[in-house]
């Protein structure tokens, strides 16, 4: 009887101790949890208290800045479960900026740059194919942005060259430029590049490249320089810093400017108007669209649990809306093709809509973007006075070289 009471005993003894054990064991637990955060739910998922935070880099300023932020804090009301962080960054230091931060991990989500600098992104390995697939754009945008078959960025805003007339000086725009220079009338240009004579220059016969090598120094590039350079000396072409004021005080009746102007004569009064450059060549030149910014995300923060939230704000970003909003609160254009629909024939957004249209379609890896620089740099010093052959050759070596040592 006594053996009986003693095994009892022993028996409860280790009942006890096993409970008390596996106490220890689930406290053990509760304090690691704790310690690894493991009591709150993931951030940015559904359930979850936190929203997911999302940084964005931006370069603009003043009134462009101002609604930018003023469209971050929107996103982040009407949507909780994100919140949109935006961080300003010089727009020279944004690619050295960003390569250094992923180096270690750390950097935005989302950037909002210009073209060179998406390219420049893209070079680094920075971004990955942009998340959102469906958003108003015009094709020639959207090519832009793509390498590989696959868009890198989402087209935003833009930027687009006009010829400008005056309204109270001009009975009815030209049909066509060589119409216009043939009457021996001046037209002030705000530059000789690339961009804003791109429709002029490719209606001539100008290119880039030719079968995929470069083609700096053709024939067809130096007889268009001659022409320009023969038209500045008739002083048919007017170039130099003071062109925008000389349209305004009504020196010159028709000025090749970019549609971002168009603020700007509107605060002097002046009555104008616009047609879109493809319309007056016979060979429908075509610009190209190389004042354009698009929105990316990042190569290393574009994982599983956050695409959701970055193509949330990527999609709100991109609403029409939201872009009309950006272009009056600063100079750059919707590239939103609805914002667009509609338009009334012959009115400033009708010349843009055309511009859009009618874009040159050039696909981001292609060669002719990383020689654009080359032949603008050629064109400033041919303005400059250097001789047209020489700065050509140059710019065509360069061009050689860059193929060779990429």
């Amino acid at each position: 009887m006594a053996e009986k009471v003693v095994s009892k005993q022993q028996y409860e003894g280790e009942i006890r101790m096993k409970r008390r054990l596996l106490i220890n064991i689930i406290c053990l637990f509760l304090i690691l949890g704790s310690m690894s955060g493991c009591k709150a739910p993931a951030q940015g998922k559904p359930g979850g208290d936190a929203p997911a935070v999302i940084s964005v880099w931006y370069s603009f300023s003043g009134s462009e800045e101002q609604e930018l932020l003023k469209q971050f804090d929107r996103i982040s009301k009407e949507h909780p479960e994100v919140l949109v962080k935006g961080e300003k960054v010089p727009e020279a230091k944004f690619v050295d900026q960003a390569w250094y931060l992923q180096a270690g991990g750390e950097g935005p989500e989302i950037f909002i740059a210009n073209r060179s600098v998406i390219f420049a992104l893209y070079e680094k390995g920075i971004i990955s194919p942009v998340l959102v697939d469906n958003y108003p754009a015009y094709p020639a945008a959207k090519t832009m942005f793509t390498f590989n078959r696959q868009e890198f960025a989402a087209p935003w805003l833009t930027d687009v060259p006009l010829l400008y007339y005056r309204r109270d000086k001009v009975q009815a725009p030209p049909a066509s430029l060589g119409e216009l220079l043939g009457k021996k009338t001046p037209v002030a240009v705000k530059a000789l590049n690339t961009a804003l004579l791109s429709a002029w220059w490719q209606a001539e016969g100008g290119s880039l490249t030719s079968a995929g090598v470069p083609a700096l120094d053709s024939q067809m590039n130096s007889t268009f320089l001659n022409t320009l350079l023969s038209l500045r000396s008739a002083g048919i072409l007017l170039s130099d810093n003071q062109v925008l004021k000389r349209f305004i005080q009504g020196e010159v009746n028709y000025l090749l400017s970019w549609a971002s102007d168009a603020p700007t004569l509107n605060q002097a009064g002046v009555d104008w108007g616009s047609v879109p450059l493809n319309s007056l060549f016979p060979t429908n030149g075509k610009v190209l669209l190389d004042k354009t910014m698009g929105i990316a995300n990042s190569s290393i923060k574009t994982v599983p649990g956050q695409e959701n939230s970055i193509r949330l704000v990527q999609e709100e970003l991109l609403k029409t809306e939201v872009q009309a909003a950006l272009a009056e609160a600063g100079r750059y254009l919707p590239g939103s093709d609805t914002y667009y629909k509609g338009s009334k024939s012959g009115s400033f957004n009708a010349a843009i809509e055309s511009s859009l249209k009618n874009a040159w379609s050039l696909e981001g890896y292609l060669l002719d973007w990383k020689l654009l620089p080359l032949q603008d740099k050629a064109w400033q010093n041919i303005a400059g006075g250097a001789k047209i052959e020489s700065e050509l050759t140059k710019a065509q070596q360069e061009a050689l070289e860059l193929v060779e040592n990429p």
